[in-house]
């Protein structure tokens, strides 16, 4: 008789997840407490960080093992990273065989490419190519409010994009992105058998010979957020279910906890008006504080950090504590930029040729500007003034900006020109938490009491401890390790 696995989550590692159990002739069914399924990772790039795939000859396990390793801080865990570095490749050709899923590498280096084992020259994220499901597939699918139109992570990073193409794509229901990547693995799970149950929330341990717990992060908890979490977090940017509820099953089963403090961080802005799910939508800001005519300053008209680099970074930059005043120095930020920038690039929902909202703020000067946002207008200038003398000449004695790989791929610096000048609000967010049940490399949930395996219990994804630490190796650091442990955990719950 086969054994009957649950699945709790449908995002992108419970997907593989349920994919592999069958496979390996389990009865899955999946839960999702949201009406429509595919979580946080519909509302992402769909990316994947995913080293020593088929597509890299020059690339080897040993390599991304080495880069791995040398940004372990925190609450790294070894072993699990050497599993990963060994199994991401095959992870990767495991999913193209067994689900309509076609990988196509982008032109994204790695984070901290001048680390030992890194690539500056990319290759290792991988994206979904655009796919065409069944439209009774795509009608289970949630939306991404947060993303315009079916448009490829490939063409926003080249800036080549076919406008007929796209009409094209809107024509057929073609997905994209985060969509594509859950579609795919939708498909192949429906193909394979697995039933799925949405609008059902789990809260307690299902009546199934194995669970895998799939729920993805706690940042939509506030109770878990002020508990756990380092702050300030003021910006969830993922899906409004991530409240912790695969985290409750996990402790009241006894699990281990590991990585609680930690977060994929990142600079969000707040829209009025725009919500997800009926709450507040937080936008992550990505190529905008990379680009020429702008910089970044907190509410005392200062420059604090290098624009450019990895958007988990300057997340932690936003999170500095000043003694002096009891407050968060950085909290909030604001990117400010010219008016050539804003004639000719977007900026999160608004385009280049929209009206000026009401959300922006805009002054005829620096010193304008920085009484439209409560700053003191002799430091905005004078910051100003220091930053375009520099920036002019294309450097950065200050922060670094355009030193590295990273900075250079997604921007450039330059001054700032002429005016009106204009600022958004930026706070510190994250895309989701990276906080959960340790588990081993078959992704088995470990005993807080002895650290062995709690029989049936499974996890993978944001819902458990990340193996990383306090690292975001690249773009697509969250799926990566999300499929790959995803996949292993399905084998081991159909086989166990």
């Amino acid at each position: 008789m086969s054994r009957s696995v649950a699945v709790v989550g449908s995002g992108a590692a419970g997907l593989a997840a349920a994919l592999a159990a069958a496979s390996g002739g389990a009865k899955v069914t999946v839960y999702e407490k949201a009406p429509l399924l595919g979580g946080t990772t519909v509302l992402s790039g769909g990316n994947a960080w995913l080293p020593a795939h088929d597509g890299l000859p020059d690339d080897s396990p040993e390599l991304a093992r080495a880069y791995l390793r040398s940004l372990a801080l925190g609450d790294a865990d070894e072993q699990l990273t050497d599993v990963f570095a060994h199994e991401a490749g095959p992870a990767a050709r495991r999913l193209e065989s067994e689900t309509p899923l076609r990988w196509q590498a982008i032109p994204y280096c790695d984070y901290h490419a001048e680390f030992e084992g890194g690539r500056p020259q990319g290759g290792r994220t991988l994206e979904p190519q655009p796919f065409d499901p069944d439209p009774a597939v795509a009608a289970m699918i949630r939306s991404a409010p947060n993303i315009t139109g079916p448009i490829t992570y490939t063409e926003l990073a080249t800036g080549d994009i076919d406008r007929e193409a796209l009409a094209a794509r809107r024509e057929r229901g073609t997905l994209t992105l985060g969509k594509a990547l859950v579609g795919a693995l939708l498909t192949a799970c429906l193909e394979a058998g697995v039933q799925v149950s949405a609008g059902v929330r789990v809260t307690e341990r299902p009546d199934a010979d194995a669970v895998v717990l799939a729920t993805g992060g706690f940042e939509r908890d506030p109770q878990l957020i002020r508990t756990f979490l380092r702050g300030p977090m003021l910006a969830p940017v993922g899906a409004p279910g991530a409240t912790g509820d695969g985290l409750r099953l996990a402790m009241a089963e006894g699990a281990a906890l590991g990585t609680m403090s930690e977060a994929w961080w990142c600079p969000a802005i707040q829209i009025p008006g725009e919500q997800i799910d009926g709450m507040t939508m937080s936008r992550l800001i990505l190529t905008e504080r990379a680009r020429p005519g702008s910089m970044i300053v907190n509410s005392q008209g200062r420059r604090f950090v290098n624009e450019a680099q990895n958007y988990n970074d300057l997340g932690r930059a936003l999170q500095d504590f000043d003694p002096s005043r009891y407050t968060f120095r950085n909290v909030p930020a604001y990117l400010v930029f010219d008016s050539a920038y804003r004639q000719r690039y977007r900026l999160g929902p608004l385009a280049a040729r929209d009206p000026d909202p009401a959300w922006l703020a805009k002054g005829a000067t620096v010193a304008q500007l920085a009484e439209a946002i409560g700053a003191p207008p002799a430091a905005l200038e004078q910051a100003v003034e220091r930053f375009n003398v520099y920036a002019a000449a294309g450097e950065d004695p200050d922060y670094d900006r355009g030193k590295y790989a990273y900075d250079r791929f997604i921007g450039s610096i330059g001054p700032l020109g002429g005016g009106p000048y204009y600022a958004v609000r930026v706070v510190p967010g994250c895309l989701a938490t990276k906080g959960g049940p340790r588990i081993d490399a078959d992704g088995r949930v470990l005993s807080m009491t002895d650290g062995r395996p709690i029989p049936g219990l499974y996890a993978a994804g944001n819902v458990s401890a990340s193996f990383l630490g306090m690292a975001y190796p690249g773009a697509g650091g969250t799926l990566g390790p999300a499929l790959t442990f995803g996949l292993r955990a399905g084998d081991a719950a159909a086989a166990d």
